[in-house]
């Protein structure tokens, strides 16, 4: 654990960014689709509801958490070097984010309407959260994945503090962590401030993986097993050992600090995308597969476990992330075939929602077989085509208008 003394500060040394992670981030952004295309009953069709082994398909909270680490990652590789121009660096967060979240703005107000203005303003600005700002409430609009968005926008600004300040390890996890104690005790007063700070272990995580805090060897040529993950992911998300520890300890709080348990998949996944492997992260790839099955057996002790489906599932995912534990063959050519995936996941992310809700809003079938058939298929080929229109066309053309104009800009201003 001599990572504990680290210094948080890039190392200077030339990256380059891991295709896996890319893939893997197309799985989290499809797992997030699935989970609300089929646990959102009437997202696209009223008093339709897909069979229940069908809802255990998916792993969205896990795979946004996922996301967190992915996020602090690629701004770590991106941002290796000793000095920082933050003008800069929030003008290209800004022009990332932006222009694919206004259109999914749009969509939003097209399915529910103006709403009123300090909301519809509020979530221009990523102000959208389920909790109040010092009693002010910014509610999400229609597009409820977009909670995340204000985190990710925090993280990004707590990132420049990071930056300058460079601390030890143990010190910024000192702080956070006396953060979310005292959110165990304090009720509803630091609702808010403790889910930021417990979202942003996971991206912390990234970003030290990306700057190299932890003593690892690196080998990103290994064959990753991505079925084994994959299963793993969804028996973890469903299972949820955060909420059955806290039950268990008799912690019961407002705030998602039952978030922390995820950790470690968080940090086994990461590692095992980009070739982290020392002592301890080996360590904790053990405490990952070894987690179920504590509850598998506390389950079967007191002949629980085949009661509910939920943990019937997970028992199936968990037993098949062992069978595929040594299978890399084929795990990596599947994996291989996701970039494309990958590359379209922040817009498959936002828009997926409000274009379900406006396909519901305009289009009516009276036989349901017929309505889910045909709901389903539009869904899924208008959210990945415009998906892809959005990230591979118009967001390269908007990076490139700004970059010409800063191109510009420089030459007007560099004497003759």
């Amino acid at each position: 654990m001599t990572f504990l003394k680290q210094t948080i500060s890039p190392p200077g040394l030339k990256h380059t960014y891991s295709m896996r992670v890319e893939q893997y981030r197309g799985v989290c952004a499809l797992l997030v689709l699935l989970a609300h295309g089929s646990g959102d009953e009437g997202m696209l069709v009223n008093n339709f509801r897909w069979p229940n082994m069908i809802h255990y398909f998916n792993a969205g909270l896990l795979s946004v958490m996922v996301f967190f680490c992915i996020s602090g990652y690629v701004i770590g590789l991106n941002y290796d070097r000793n000095k920082i121009k933050i003008k800069e660096y929030l003008k290209k967060r800004a022009i990332r984010l932006f222009p694919i979240y206004l259109f999914a703005l749009i969509l939003c107000v097209l399915v529910a309407g103006f709403p009123q203005w300090h909301v519809l303003l509020g979530n221009a600005l990523f102000l959208q959260t389920d909790q109040t700002y010092f009693g002010i409430s910014i509610p999400i609009f229609v597009n409820y994945p977009a909670w995340s968005l204000n985190f990710e926008v925090v993280y990004y600004l707590a990132f420049i503090g990071i930056f300058f300040w460079r601390p030890a390890v143990w010190k910024i996890l000192l702080i956070m962590a006396a953060i979310t104690i005292l959110s165990l005790f304090m009720g509803d007063h630091l609702v808010l401030l403790s889910d930021y700070v417990n979202g942003f272990y996971f991206w912390m995580m990234g970003l030290m993986i990306a700057w190299k805090i932890f003593d690892t060897t690196d080998s990103e040529d290994i064959a990753v097993p991505f079925f084994s993950i994959l299963f793993l992911h969804m028996s973890l998300h469903h299972l949820n050992v955060g909420e059955i520890a806290m039950h268990l300890l008799g912690i019961h709080t407002l705030n998602n600090t039952s978030w922390l348990f995820n950790i470690p998949f968080s940090l086994m996944v990461m590692c095992t995308l980009t070739g982290r492997s020392n002592s301890f992260l080996k360590f904790n790839k053990i405490l990952c597969y070894c987690l179920p099955a504590m509850v598998f057996l506390y389950l079967g002790i007191n002949h629980r476990l085949t009661e509910d489906t939920r943990w019937v599932m997970c028992l199936i995912f968990w037993i098949l992330s062992l069978i595929f534990y040594f299978e890399k063959r084929v795990s990596g050519f599947v994996l291989s075939k996701l970039t494309g995936l990958g590359k379209i996941s922040y817009a498959l992310y936002l828009i997926h929602v409000p274009v379900a809700k406006l396909i519901k809003k305009t289009i009516f079938i009276q036989n349901q077989g017929l309505e889910v058939a045909v709901k389903y298929s539009l869904w899924i080929v208008i959210t990945f085509g415009l998906a892809y229109l959005l990230e591979r066309r118009l967001q390269p053309a908007i990076k490139k208008y700004f970059s010409a104009k800063q191109v510009d800009k420089h030459l007007f201003q560099t004497p003759a």
